[in-house]
């Protein structure tokens, strides 16, 4: 299930780079990192506070729209020879005089963006998803009052019968 949806990724987030064709795929896989990343606090304790519900969702679109821009590096950066004999990748350069043309390696790729670079490494792509996670959910507790980021086993005082 995804936290959020293209009406509020466009009209609450802002957000630019989805396609109202793309949008719930991203939006539903960027969710499923969301629930790996706070520790599945989200699938049983989901926030209460419409604020922080907010910033859950401001997450998830953060998070798929990262997820999207590192799908095309990926597909850009590929360098496959068709059927047709042909190079299809990203294109690096191109020369008029004497018909030049270079395509893009995934090394070079890699240093051109940092969706290029979480393109090119899991260890980058997740740390991306990290920081930009910890943008929206720092501080923003679960239903029970567990930080969502928290990673330890909550401590709880005893009561006394």
């Amino acid at each position: 299930m995804a936290y959020a949806d293209y009406s509020f990724y466009t009209t609450t987030y802002y957000g630019d780079v989805l396609t109202a064709t793309n949008a719930a795929k991203w939006l539903d896989r960027a969710s499923d990192e969301l629930d790996t990343l706070t520790f599945g606090r989200l699938t049983f304790a989901f926030p209460t506070v419409e604020a922080h519900v907010i910033r859950v969702k401001k997450a998830a679109c953060a998070l798929a729209e990262a997820l999207c821009c590192i799908d095309e590096q990926r597909k850009a950066a590929s360098l496959q020879l068709g059927g047709d004999g042909n190079y299809h990748g990203a294109v690096a350069s191109i020369s008029s005089g004497r018909e030049s043309i270079s395509f893009a390696s995934a090394a070079s790729a890699a240093a051109a963006s940092v969706y290029a670079a979480a393109a090119a490494s899991k260890d980058a792509e997740t740390n991306l998803l990290k920081d930009l996670a910890a943008r929206y959910l720092a501080n923003v507790p679960d239903a029970n009052g567990i930080n969502l980021l928290f990673a330890g086993v909550p401590w709880r005082i005893p009561r006394e019968e």
